[in-house]
């Protein structure tokens, strides 16, 4: 009788063990692409910001919010492609 509870207790510890492995592999992989699409986005931000601080240097109105425009547009089409 003794034999058969702590065998019962070793399968539910490995099964416990098994479990929270599962779970710890799950998460890493799920924060692992989120920090993925992440650095994405931010490459399309730091790309956009350098382009609109270029902008900035032209002197006519209309001409600055063409180029802003412009960086936008790149910005959005970036974006899409990290989906």
């Amino acid at each position: 009788m003794k034999n058969l509870g702590s065998r019962w207790q070793q399968q539910t510890g490995l099964l416990r063990l098994s479990l929270l492995f599962i779970f710890c592999l799950t998460i890493f992989a799920g924060s692992s692409a989120t920090n993925a699409r992440n650095r994405c986005k931010d490459r399309c931000n730091d790309a956009y910001h350098f382009r609109k601080d270029a902008c900035r240097s032209i002197p006519l109105k209309h001409e600055r919010k063409r180029c802003e425009q412009a960086a936008k547009r790149a910005k959005d089409d970036c974006k899409h492609h990290c989906r």
